[in-house]
């Protein structure tokens, strides 16, 4: 849709006197920048003009030969200065006193800015008018552009011609020579002033003219001369109005900048109570690990006491062990000598049953004897007497032999008590064994992890050595930067106290520029 078909609302943005609005353009007229007064009074958010042509805010009542007239100027490095009516986002216009000068950077143009102002009313009026007849002009295609007119020293020569003639006529040359006397006197007198200033207007005339000198000024021979002051005055207006615009900028700065100095402030006062509340912490830690240093070395020294404990306590064991090996031997041998001693009874009692057997056998001879002895009378007595003798030696070996026997079953049976007793013990023997072995085993085991235990002891006593260096590394080093902390915290001070004279300044300077505005 054509912008002069854009919806239009006729109703004026006003703004105060005291208001700029702000802008820098590259050099195909694409915004770079613009202020806030600016994108106030135009309607839009800074991020829908940056970027965007110029002649987002253009109003279809601005003829072409005012932006033509503007460009011609831009390109050859000069000012421009114009009334003009731009169009709100929202439709609405408002009037703005421009002032358009190039930007340079290294000794080329770069692009553009321009310092606008509330327009003067009786100006405003002007323009509105002579643009209409621009626009009318430029719709009937019979030209786009307000006639300048020439400053020449023949303004007052029709004048001049009138006076002589009339003189002429009513006195004849006598009465145009006195005629001419007071017209020479003034001429000699005022020669500089007639023509020095014609000359003096001339020359401003070629320097710089514009077609809204017309409208700032009117098309007198003086208005060339006001024209150029105007011109003087909005570079004036527009050097106060770009440093007033970068004040606030500034101002904005230094606010930002000392409202982030009071927070950095607070958080470095608060980081300083941290650091010490850390480097407290650290010092309480350090002191802790010299603690844990010194008791990880009284546990290292009294696991190494455990293992030289334990070391003896196996060699004890491995020698009871021994023994009771050595014992059980003994007992086997002891119990193998009990039944071979059981053997040997037992043949003894076989023999004594056979010395039993004999004692019977003898002792009826014996009998058999006294019998036949008894028979034989006299003759037999003697043999008798033998006899009986062979009797009661047999009762007496009879009687012997049991005692041998019962003393021999005695000795049987306390043998095999004893063989039960021995065999108990070589059990018992046997599992002291089994259970030296297994201890003797255990306490190896215990051994070894004490071994490990001495030696994650010594690690750890060596690492709690290093952490207690590092911790105090830590220390020193938190120390250090709490004192720092301090420092910067002075600093931040005073870069706030400098960021709050900084404000301070940018005030005045914005105090200043008003002054001279």
């Amino acid at each position: 849709m054509s912008r002069r078909n854009q919806h239009l609302i006729d109703e004026e943005v006003t703004y105060n006197d005291q208001e700029q609005l702000v802008s820098t353009t590259d050099l195909r007229g694409v915004i770079t920048y613009a202020n806030d007064v600016f994108c106030h009074v135009a309607g839009y958010q800074p991020e829908e003009l940056i970027g965007k042509n110029h002649n987002i805010v253009r109003h279809p009542d601005m003829p072409k030969a005012a932006f033509q007239d503007l460009w011609e100027h831009a390109k050859a490095g000069q000012a421009w200065r114009g009334a003009v009516k731009n169009r709100c986002k929202d439709g609405r216009y408002y009037w703005v006193d421009a002032y358009v000068t190039p930007i340079y950077q290294q000794g080329k143009v770069t692009g553009y800015q321009s310092v606008r102002t509330r327009l003067d009313d009786r100006v405003r009026d002007r323009a509105a008018q002579a643009y209409r007849q621009l626009l009318k002009q430029e719709q009937n295609n019979s030209g786009s552009r307000l006639s300048l007119k020439r400053i020449t020293p023949w303004l007052s020569a029709s004048g001049l011609v009138a006076l002589l003639a009339g003189s002429f006529a009513y006195g004849g040359t006598s009465q145009l020579l006195w005629s001419l006397l007071p017209v020479a006197w003034f001429t000699l007198c005022y020669r500089k002033s007639l023509f020095g200033t014609q000359h003096y207007l001339q020359g401003l005339g070629r320097e710089y003219d514009s077609i809204s000198r017309l409208i700032y000024s009117g098309d007198e021979p003086h208005s060339i001369a006001d024209y150029h002051l105007k011109m003087w005055q909005a570079r004036t207006r527009t050097i106060l109005g770009r440093v007033d615009d970068a004040t606030h900028s500034l101002k904005a700065l230094a606010g930002s900048m000392m409202q982030s100095m009071t927070g950095a402030r607070a958080d470095l006062s608060q980081q300083d109570s941290d650091t010490h509340q850390i480097a407290a912490a650290i010092d309480e830690m350090s002191a802790t690990a010299n603690e844990i240093t010194r008791n990880t070395q009284q546990a290292a020294s009294n696991a190494e006491e455990a293992q030289h404990q334990c070391h003896l306590t196996q060699g004890q064991l491995e020698q009871t062990k021994q023994k009771i090996i050595d014992l059980a031997r003994e007992a086997e041998h002891a119990a193998e000598a009990t039944l071979a001693l059981t053997q040997e009874s037992d043949r003894i009692g076989t023999l004594m049953s056979e010395i039993q057997g004999i004692a019977d056998q003898t002792n009826l001879l014996a009998l058999n004897a006294a019998i036949e002895a008894a028979r034989a009378g006299e003759h037999g007595r003697g043999f008798a007497v033998v006899a009986e003798e062979v009797r009661a030696l047999s009762t007496r070996t009879h009687g012997a032999t049991e005692q041998i026997q019962t003393s021999i079953s005695q000795i049987q049976q306390t043998l095999a008590r004893w063989r039960s007793m021995m065999d108990a013990n070589m059990e018992h023997s046997q599992e002291c064994v089994h259970a030296a072995e297994t201890g003797s085993a255990s306490l190896a085991r215990v051994v070894t992890e004490i071994d490990n235990i001495v030696g994650l002891t010594v690690q750890i006593s060596t690492a709690a050595e290093q952490q207690q260096l590092v911790a105090e590394e830590i220390s020193h080093n938190v120390h250090q930067i709490s004192e720092t902390s301090s420092a910067n915290l002075h600093k931040i001070a005073h870069v706030e106290s400098s960021s709050k004279e900084l404000l301070d300044r940018s005030q005045g300077l914005n105090d200043l520029t008003r002054t001279f505005s």
